[in-house]
């Protein structure tokens, strides 16, 4: 039995409407670990000038809070998808209903 056997069981268990939000979250969770620090610190550069140790000791500060359950570091990888979710839930009044 590999690793992944319970996960791809769990997984295969959950409704399709689950599927697609959970591959959502982990689309804006990755766009949160991998691009924001980076965009992140480029407005920090052109705004405020350069960071002390440079993109490395901040990618390095950021996971070292990120690892350490950091609030701060957690708000801004889950910032992305809570703000789509945000916008999903705000607008959803507005859309329009299939007609039976």
């Amino acid at each position: 039995m590999a690793w992944h056997d319970p996960v791809r069981r769990w997984y295969g268990g959950l409704t399709p409407a689950w599927r697609r939000e959970l591959r959502i979250a982990g689309l804006w969770f990755a766009f949160g670990l991998l691009a924001m620090p980076f965009l992140i610190y480029l407005a920090g550069v052109l705004t405020l000038g350069p960071y002390e140790g440079g993109l490395l000791a901040f990618l390095g500060s950021l996971l070292a809070a990120f690892f350490t359950l950091r609030p701060t570091a957690w708000l801004l990888v889950l910032g992305p998808y809570l703000l789509f979710t945000a916008v999903r839930l705000l607008t959803r009044p507005l859309r329009r209903r299939p007609e039976a």
